[in-house]
Order: structure tokens, then C-alpha cells, then sequence
């Protein structure tokens, strides 16, 4: 089944409420959580707080962008862009203990190489138009069909994905669905949750 790793946000999760939010998100099984902030100074003891809570709940917290704060803090893995000569350097400076997950758009030959080079696990979008990045480069969900006959990696997706169109997403099995606002949104953490995840079983 296709898991939901769920990402923060500076907006929809600030730092008043994050670490109860990210409990919820935790309590509700999700075993993937991102933290993306595009604050040019992070709070470390927040990141703290997450990584120990993730723990807690055999979950992982990665951070998005940032190698040098996640091996300074031993989140347990990092997000980061397409770019070869970055994912070469944060292999070489993180090692084989962090997971590293890599953005590859629409691309399968960025996921192949990333692959070759050690990644963690490749991440497709935007899948649809989304709020978040509205100027995203469409990949559609046809391409997770596409990357599971070219890599072994686990494949995410992401992208506006919501209640609506998470049913047709699950058809792909993709391991990972990502989503931001539809965590949070329209109702309760653990509603929304409950929610996307009765779509996705239909599929699984």
C-alpha cells in the first residue's frame, strides 16, 4: 500500500503548533514526515523536538535542503534537488546512515542516475497544480508507472494531491503519495488522514 508522507509547512504548520501537529500526523501512522521551512534561519530545537518525536513512533523526519542540519542534528535523512555534483557531495558527507531523497520532476533519466549515485528513494511532481509551487513543472501520475520499470528505488509523488484525485493516484501504486495542505486541511489532521487513506485502500 502507498504510504503518505506527510511534509510541514511555515504557513500551515508555525512553529506555535508544529510539534503538536507532527504528533497528530504520528499518532495517525504516517511514518514519513518532511520538515520544509524556507525561513533563512531554521529553529534547531524545534527539528530537535521532531526528530526525537519521529523516533518515538519508528516514524523518520528528513529535512528538506539542508545537509549540514541534518547531519548536525542526525535527522535521520534529507530531501534535496536534482543536481548530480549535490547528490554526489551529499553522499560522500552524509554517508550511508541518511536517507537521501531526490527531487526528479519529470524526469526518469534524473531518477536512474540518482539511483546509481545512492539515492534513498526518487520523488515525481508536481503531479497536478498545486497551491504550494503553482509554477511547477507538470510530471502527471503516468510517470510512477514509467519510473517502476526503470528503478528499484522506493518512488514518491507529489503535487497537488488531495481528496479528490489521491484515488487515481493509489491506481499507480506509488510507495510514497507526498502531500502538504491536504494534511492539514479542510478538517482535523487525523479526519484528513483517515480520509486519504480510505482512497488509497480502494486501490490497494
Amino acid at each position: 500500500m502507498s504510504e503518505i508522507y506527510a511534509i510541514t509547512d511555515d504557513i500551515l504548520t508555525p512553529d506555535e503548533t508544529i510539534k503538536n501537529q507532527v504528533l497528530e500526523i504520528l499518532q495517525n501512522g504516517v511514518k514519513f514526515i518532511q520538515y520544509r521551512s524556507k525561513k533563512s534561519i531554521q529553529n534547531e530545537e524545534i527539528i530537535k523536538n521532531l526528530i526525537s518525536l519521529c523516533e518515538d513512533f519508528n516514524a523518520k523526519l528528513i529535512i528538506n535542503d539542508n545537509v549540514n542540519l541534518t547531519k548536525k542534528l542526525k535527522a535521520h535523512g534529507v530531501h534535496i534537488g536534482k543536481d548530480d555534483a549535490m547528490l554526489k557531495n551529499t553522499k560522500e558527507f552524509l554517508g550511508n546512515e541518511f536517507i537521501i531523497g531526490v527531487s526528479c520532476y519529470n524526469d526518469i533519466n534524473l531518477a536512474i542516475n540518482a539511483q546509481n549515485i545512492g539515492a534513498g528513494y526518487v520523488a515525481f511532481g508536481a503531479a497536478f497544480k498545486s497551491a504550494t509551487k503553482p509554477n511547477a513543472l507538470l510530471s502527471g501520475i503516468e510517470i510512477i508507472s514509467q519510473a517502476k520499470e526503470k528503478v528499484s528505488l522506493p518512488i514518491c509523488i507529489i503535487g497537488g494531491i488531495n481528496q479528490g484525485n489521491i484515488a487515481d493516484v493509489a491506481t499507480k501504486k506509488p510507495d510514497m503519495i507526498a502531500m502538504i495542505e491536504a494534511i492539514y486541511k479542510p478538517n482535523s489532521i487525523k479526519e484528513n488522514i483517515a480520509n486519504l487513506r480510505k482512497k488509497i485502500h480502494q486501490w490497494t
